[in-house]
């Protein structure tokens, strides 16, 4: 376990995901002012739609690349990931939904903090399907072209989210949270696949 701790750098994956849950927490309603492509002339896109990137990529770049001591590993290493997967997005819910109903924050709301917990799962998804389908370097490629994708072509007229720009949706978008869930599930499944044997 202390080998698995050092290899995924875990310290610093709680480092950036607690500096996460400040950002969304004390400056979740914080939106900066970028021109549209995508029918609008501009938006004002939210801080959360960005934020959640932090934990993603530290995530997937505390895997990195499996070495080759790990094929042979009595305790499976890739439970472990997926499960410290779950932990980091389980752990984001339970923080900001904690925080709202004690009443400590002061520069979000109930919307900015579930649209942070949602893009978290959203992006973690994204990233580990990436490092399953195209390898570690991309892996973290893939959820920020999506992130700037949205934030460029994600609104049309009255600054309302296209339909496939979940982490631009309102918080009430059930699309957005159900296609975040299914990225997850089929990112956190596929990482799971890695202790099982292959087949020559």
């Amino acid at each position: 376990m202390t080998w698995w701790i050092r290899a995924r750098r875990l310290p610093l994956i709680l480092l950036v995901t607690a500096g996460f849950w400040a950002v969304a927490l004390l400056a979740g309603n914080i939106s900066l002012p970028l021109p549209q492509l995508g029918g609008a002339t501009s938006a004002n896109v939210p801080l959360v739609l960005f934020a959640p990137l932090a934990p993603a990529i530290a995530l997937n770049t505390g895997y990195g690349t499996p070495a080759p001591i790990e094929a042979t590993a009595v305790r499976r290493t890739a439970a472990f990931d997926t499960l410290l997967a779950v932990a980091v997005v389980l752990a984001t819910a339970a923080v900001t939904a904690g925080t709202f109903a004690a009443g400590w924050t002061g520069g979000a709301d109930d919307a900015s903090a579930g649209t942070a917990a949602r893009n978290l799962a959203c992006y973690t998804g994204l990233a580990l399907v990436g490092r399953a389908t195209l390898g570690n370097h991309a892996s973290t490629v893939v959820p920020t072209v999506l992130a700037l994708a949205v934030s460029v072509f994600g609104y049309g007229p009255e600054q309302t989210a296209h339909w496939w720009a979940w982490p631009a949706a309102d918080p009430s978008d059930a699309l957005s949270w159900a296609g975040s869930a299914a990225l997850l599930v089929i990112g956190l499944h596929q990482t799971a696949q890695g202790d099982r044997p292959h087949r020559r």
